[in-house]
């Protein structure tokens, strides 16, 4: 827990993420059409405090320079399916995909061992960004149960009947789907590619368990593969 606690507060430092890691209780994201809304995934080596500050202090002036803005990061408190254990959830944004692309590149001018650094820091490291279609605004309270859930599905059974049950059913047992991202990018690398990624928060744990339950004996015929994460 204290290695855990170090990384989170470096991140906070480092990225300003928006008094992130519960300490507020309401966190508003809004996104406009066009914008780039980052999905990252991580897992940090133990005992990198120094090399992770060292990352933030060179790379992050570089990104905020091409329009990248932090948003809320998450601890995962628990990896609810799937195999995958991340230990948090960060979320930021770019001006569009134009410039969001050309960060990979534009980064080694720098700073050239930029991948070799991530490596070194995070044991996991997955990333997807999606272009935001419309505008859009959402609030997470994080004093609600809040489940981050990445479908893979079988490529010829869409619209995919369980993920379309599962989208009916979340409403009926008193949860709501925050946002919905599909078609997203994962850039070489940093391979993250779910069709889907949701955030649904229910006011009950209770109710969430309840749905879980129900939704464990539905077919899960085409559905390849679910990751889901418990956010705090």
């Amino acid at each position: 827990m204290k290695g855990l606690r170090h990384i989170l507060l470096t991140v906070t430092t480092y990225l300003i993420i928006h008094s992130s890691f519960g300490q507020s209780k309401i966190d508003t994201i809004t996104l406009k059409k066009g914008e780039v809304f980052d999905i990252l995934l991580l897992s940090q080596h133990p005992d990198r405090d120094a090399e992770l500050k060292s990352y933030f202090q060179s790379a992050f002036p570089i990104a905020k320079k091409m329009s990248y803005q932090p948003l809320p990061g998450f601890k995962i408190i628990n990896n609810n399916q799937g195999n995958l254990h991340p230990n948090i959830l960060v979320l930021g944004k770019w001006d569009n995909t134009t410039i969001r692309e050309a960060f990979l590149t534009e980064i080694l001018k720098d700073v050239p061992d930029f991948h070799e650094r991530r490596r070194k820091i995070w044991s996991y490291f997955g990333l997807r960004y999606f272009k935001i279609e419309s505008d859009l605004s959402f609030q997470i309270n994080r004093n609600h149960y809040n489940v981050a859930t990445a479908y893979w599905l079988e490529s010829d059974k869409r619209p995919n009947p369980y993920y379309k049950k599962w989208e009916q059913e979340i409403e009926t047992a008193g949860g709501k789907i925050l946002i919905q991202l599909k078609n997203g990018t994962s850039p070489f690398g940093y391979q993250y590619n779910p069709e889907y990624f949701v955030i649904t928060s229910w006011k009950r744990e209770a109710d969430f368990r309840s749905f879980q339950e129900k939704m464990k004996k539905q077919d899960l015929n085409g559905v390849q593969h679910i990751n889901e994460f418990i956010l705090q």
